[in-house]
């Protein structure tokens, strides 16, 4: 009885013993798999943070300037005067293509509803001229489309064509850029978009 209570006893230490061996192994591996999913999420993190500041969007400065060359040829065959370019209409144009590569819109407004009016004024209308005027012309396309194509399709298509060939301009900027995966209504394709603003104060 003794002997038996005494196996017992010793049966029993042994069991809680063997418990809390399991349970120590348990936690152990558990927090093992915590440390090493905290460390995927906190690799996954990282990784983004990097691919993030890779922007699949660029500017075609040199693009632009052939563009503004383009556009200048044009016009001069239809006996027009050349248009300057300016700086401030070239960051209106830049910051409205870019706008809407970001965004994945095509529209003359800006995100926030803003009309493109606003938008060039904001850029080039400063020293309160006692009159100002605007045009813009854009397009979307794919980046194979060379400077000429596009002055080729603003020419066939009659409304962008009054603007290309105002004689009221005096100066003018482009902004092109070229997205590698196309937000929004480009679904993901490599698109190229281009924006012309024209403009004459005094």
């Amino acid at each position: 009885m003794t002997e038996a209570r005494a196996l017992r006893e010793r049966g029993a230490r042994h069991s809680r013993g063997r418990r809390r061996l399991a349970i120590t192994l348990l936690a152990t591996l558990l927090i093992t798999v915590l440390a090493l999913a905290q460390g995927n999420v906190a690799g996954s993190q990282t990784k983004s943070a990097k691919s993030a500041k890779k922007s699949p969007i660029t500017v075609m400065t040199s693009y632009e300037n052939q563009l503004a060359a383009a556009m200048n040829a044009v016009r001069k065959q239809y006996g027009l005067r050349a248009l300057k370019l300016v700086p401030g209409l070239m960051r209106s144009a830049d910051k409205h293509s870019l706008q809407m590569a970001c965004n994945g819109y095509f529209a003359h407004s800006s995100p926030n509803g803003a009309s493109f009016f606003t938008r060039v004024r904001s850029f080039y209308g400063g020293g309160n001229p006692s009159y100002f005027s605007a045009g813009e012309n854009i397009l979307w396309a794919q980046p194979q489309v060379t400077p000429q194509g596009v002055v080729a399709r603003w020419l066939a298509s009659p409304e962008h064509r009054r603007v290309l060939l105002s004689s009221h301009w005096r100066v003018f900027g482009v902004g092109v850029v070229s997205s590698a995966h196309g937000a929004g209504i480009f679904a993901g394709q490599t698109v190229m978009l281009v924006t012309a603003d024209f403009a004459v104060k005094r």
